[in-house]
């Protein structure tokens, strides 16, 4: 049995990086002996696994990657392990990362003035550029095609690549059974009747702006924004526009997978994500998705057949989109099937096998190079 460190900020099912680790030891604990190193638990303890709690100054972005690192590769070190693998930059001595992020990338299409984030990429991208060329790295899982061509680019990376998309469990992200769930969680967000519902989740910098500013073209539409995202200026901008009731700013929504369920349409503008879960939660949830064409969970979407892309900086094609799925409500569900079919295949017990094999072959490298 092969014994992992895995390493990531919070092993928690409501972040992205968090979700991925706990689906993959949830599936591959009797093949594999997991110690994990993290800040933050909340997910069930699997059998056989050890938790180990990394101390990390939580105050900011920026203090929890250089306070979590020193501190998460002393605990390592105290738990020897077959490989470690780190979910980014998490800690600096690993076999194996995943990439879910490209900071550099990120930064290129960055549009604010605001010094936080600008000095959050000045302070971390020298360090992420060293960490993906430090010698110790043999193997990354890259969750896009988008991701690995960022990381060869801006980081020089020339080593073994696996391109392995996130899972999504299409059980717990499912349509509604019937038209009395649907109108039940309909009375759940606060959406009237049959009122034509876009949904939006995620950060709020991801798009919602974008969102709102469709919502005068259509009239006859409503949007539901979950999100942990502030939102003052999102409201301010609503108003300006004339458009606050007809958008329901529900905030943080423990349960995702009900308000997928309650919705019509999922619009996501976002530029950058190299992946975007919440992308192909959507899918698996039976609603037609229109998203950006540069995210990578856009590489699954053949547009007008299982889902609908755009350049979010063309709002009128933003608009185009929409039109399409308005008009022909047959085309939208049929959409939404293709979708939701694609997603099938892309499940959680195939990132994980996918995973496994990675873990196989790096340990075999190892054992051989360490031999010689």
């Amino acid at each position: 049995m092969i014994s992992v460190g895995l390493v990531v900020h919070d092993y928690d099912p409501n972040f992205g990086q968090g979700r991925y680790c706990v689906e993959l030891v949830k599936r591959l604990h009797p093949e594999v002996r997991f110690t994990i190193f993290a800040n933050t638990f909340n997910a069930p303890q699997c059998p056989g696994e050890t938790r180990v709690k990394i101390p990390a100054i939580r105050y900011n972005a920026l203090t929890t990657v250089y306070s979590f690192i020193p501190t998460a590769q002393y605990c390592v070190w105290r738990y020897p392990v077959d490989l470690i693998h780190a979910q980014g930059l998490t800690l600096w001595y690993t076999d194996i990362i995943t990439g879910h992020i490209c900071n550099a990338a990120r930064e290129k299409r960055m549009n604010t003035r605001w010094i936080k984030p600008r000095l959050f990429m000045k302070m971390v991208i020298p360090f992420e550029r060293a960490f993906y060329r430090h010698k110790s790295v043999r193997h990354l899982v890259a969750i896009s095609r988008t991701l690995e061509s960022e990381v060869r680019h801006h980081y020089g990376w020339d080593r073994p690549v696996s391109v392995v998309y996130h899972g999504t469990d299409s059980e717990v992200f499912r349509p509604a059974r019937d038209l009395e769930e649907r109108a039940a969680l309909r009375r759940r967000f606060g959406i009237p009747g049959e009122e034509w519902t876009w949904l939006f989740m995620g950060e709020a910098t991801k798009g919602l702006r974008q969102c709102i500013d469709q919502l005068p073209i259509f009239p006859e539409a409503r949007l539901l924004v979950v999100t942990r995202s502030r939102l003052e200026s999102f409201q301010i901008q609503a108003e300006a526009l004339g458009v606050s009731s007809r958008i329901i700013f529900h905030g943080f929504e423990s349960q995702p997978e009900l308000a997928f369920r309650a919705a019509d349409v999922f619009l996501y503008p976002s530029d950058y994500d190299p992946f975007g879960m919440v992308v192909t939660e959507a899918m698996a949830s039976g609603i037609p998705v229109a998203v950006g064409r540069g995210m990578g969970a856009s590489e699954l979407i053949d547009s007008e057949v299982n889902g609908l892309l755009f350049d979010p900086h063309r709002p009128e094609q933003i608009s185009s989109c929409l039109r399409i799925l308005q008009k022909s409500p047959e085309h939208a569900a049929s959409i939404a099937r293709m979708g939701r079919a694609t997603i099938k295949h892309h499940g959680w017990d195939a990132c994980a096998k996918a995973t496994l094999r990675v873990y196989q072959k790096v340990a075999k490298e190892k054992l051989i190079s360490g031999s010689k």
